[in-house]
């Protein structure tokens, strides 16, 4: 009898080991933008400077003045306040130089080839444990 009741211990203690396992839950899949069309007439970074050429004595800047424009994509936790500085939790993403201060993308397939102009895609893995009591 005296192992009998050993062996229905060491069974209730498996039993409530395996019930309180943790698993991982993973999610996979693809963050994407489509940039269609942007437009900065007076080649203004954003923190107010001409993006090639100074001004002169605090006018617009100068016609000829075209940005290198290009979008970076910066996936993180949810934020009340974006910062634009810190880690890029989820992964990160840009598109090459589109275009001067406005531009236009087009994004169509020409003989089955599809152009990406201004598209980012992000692909993101994310896990994280779940204890999940089995009954």
């Amino acid at each position: 009898k005296f192992h009998c009741v050993h062996l229905r211990s060491a069974l209730n203690i498996s039993n409530l080991s395996h019930s309180l396992s943790q698993q991982v839950v993973r999610a996979v899949g693809f963050f994407e933008v489509q940039i269609r069309q942007f437009q900065n007439p007076h080649g203004i970074l954003h923190n107010g400077k001409c993006c090639d050429l100074p001004s002169n004595r605090g006018q617009r800047c100068p016609l000829s003045n075209q940005c290198d424009t290009f979008f970076r994509a910066c996936l993180k936790e949810y934020q009340a306040r974006v910062a634009p500085t810190g880690t890029c939790t989820f992964g990160t993403g840009s598109t090459v130089v589109l275009g001067g201060n406005s531009h236009s993308v087009h994004h169509h397939v020409h003989d089955g080839v599809e152009n990406s102009n201004g598209h980012i895609v992000i692909p993101f893995v994310y896990a994280w444990p779940v204890s999940t009591p089995h009954v």
